[in-house]
């Protein structure tokens, strides 16, 4: 097999493991290497989604069933795989773009899309902490010690709301908050509902 040694990272440095449970990459090392037999080029390494497998079905390839002569065993939310930079970005260009692990994906994936566009997606394992998914929405109690810092601290997560464009369910109490969201255009928990959770933990890391 022809693979690219010595592989790279978006930043130009050592390209690291994706994942290995399942097996990913094109050469089933773990790593999203490329190389001349590579057809997708399978570059991105990216954390999946509901919404991505939904997506990548409807377009032909349900990553979601298994496929014993390869020993593919279907993906699930969460599982770490190596993802052709085309159907990435087609997901990326539908709005249901999976987070991708920056030093996990190779630069060759720069040939096709900026890594300006590419941070805004970075997965961050924290964005979720001590969030719950519940029929559908992501929920947290965050607590305080008096009434002045539930105040404060809703009002910014309904500006973070406002400026996202994004509509959580803020039931406010004596000294604490309960955070619900959900994207209700896809009646399902999206990418665009990490990305708000993402924002409102740093509110709370800086309390």
């Amino acid at each position: 097999m022809s693979i690219i040694q010595n592989a790279l990272n978006v930043f130009s440095e050592p390209l690291i493991i994706c994942g290995t449970s399942p097996m990913t990459g094109v050469y089933r090392d773990g790593c999203c290497n490329t190389g001349a037999n590579d057809r997708g080029t399978h570059t991105v390494c990216a954390v999946v989604t509901n919404e991505f497998l939904q997506f990548s079905k409807s377009r032909g390839n349900d990553l979601t069933v298994d496929y014993p002569p390869s020993n593919f065993k279907g993906l699930v939310a969460g599982d770490k795989w190596c993802l052709c930079v085309s159907r990435w970005i087609e997901a990326y260009q539908a709005n249901v773009a999976p987070p991708i692990i920056l030093k996990a994906t190779h630069i060759k994936t720069l040939e096709f899309i900026s890594l300006e566009e590419l941070i805004k997606f970075e997965y961050n394992p924290t964005n979720a902490a001590d969030w719950t998914e519940i029929n559908n929405k992501l929920e947290k109690t965050f607590k305080f010690d008096n009434y002045n810092d539930v105040v404060l601290f809703s009002n910014k997560v309904m500006q973070i709301a406002i400026d996202q464009d994004h509509h959580p369910e803020i039931n406010v109490h004596y000294n604490f908050v309960k955070v619900r969201i959900t994207d209700y255009e896809k009646g399902t928990v999206s990418e665009k509902c990490h990305r708000f959770i993402s924002e409102v933990n740093k509110i709370n890391a800086h309390h």
